[in-house]
């Protein structure tokens, strides 16, 4: 008898050390070349119903990357499908990249981001195959390539992040138009200081042939 209970005291042990183990195996490990996005419980238990349109996902990162320092002068493509980001492009350094991806995993509803971002310096052939197979860089290059320049649209697009972006300007009532690649900016800056800022950075945007400021007042 006393060979019985211990065979079954046995038994029950090692059933509950094996249950045990199981409970504690840890998940799969990510796919390569994905990067999971903060934790969020909500992200986890969201319903299909509540999830965030791809679309807004896509919108919002761009917004980030466009107003961050260190990514908004990069010419980076976002496409969003069910939650998963892909970033193409090019970046100066890997620095940059990893700064890009961590703006994109902060953005509401990122699940996952997968950063294929090309590391190379401004004006190497790497860098600018990389630009090109984005959206923006595809159609700079037709154009470049039929003698029309950069197209007026993405200047004022352009400059108009560039604004919003900058602390100093940020805030100001200033609009922004471009015909034939020249900048006519009008409205009114917050201090002289954010005037000329306003125009540095209008100047400095690729494309840009003149700025003209003549009805950008400082504000009284």
């Amino acid at each position: 008898m006393n060979a019985i209970k211990s065979s079954l005291l046995a038994t029950t042990i090692a059933l509950s050390l094996g249950a045990s183990a199981c409970a504690q195996q840890p998940n799969d490990a990510m796919p390569d070349g994905a990067t999971a996005a903060p934790a969020n419980d909500a992200a986890t238990e969201r319903s299909v119903g509540q999830t965030i349109d791809d679309a807004t996902i896509t919108a919002s990162v761009k917004s980030r990357l466009l107003a961050d320092e260190r990514t908004k002068g990069f010419d980076i493509n976002v496409d969003t499908m069910r939650g998963t980001v892909k970033l193409t492009g090019g970046a100066d350094s890997l620095e940059a990249k990893l700064a890009a991806g961590k703006i994109a995993g902060e953005a509401e509803g990122v699940i996952l981001v997968d950063n294929q971002l090309v590391v190379a310096g401004e004006g190497t052939e790497m860098r600018q195959d990389a630009n090109t197979a984005t959206a923006s860089g595809e159609v700079r290059e037709a154009l470049d390539e039929a003698g029309d320049g950069v197209d007026d649209a993405w200047i004022t697009s352009k400059v108009k992040a560039q604004l919003l972006a900058d602390t100093a300007v940020k805030g100001t009532q200033i609009n922004v138009d471009t015909k034939a690649n020249v900048v006519t900016l009008t409205g009114t800056a917050e201090s002289a200081a954010a005037r000329d800022m306003a125009i540095k950075l209008a100047a400095g945007t690729k494309g840009v042939k003149n700025v003209i400021a003549d009805q950008l007042l400082v504000k009284q």
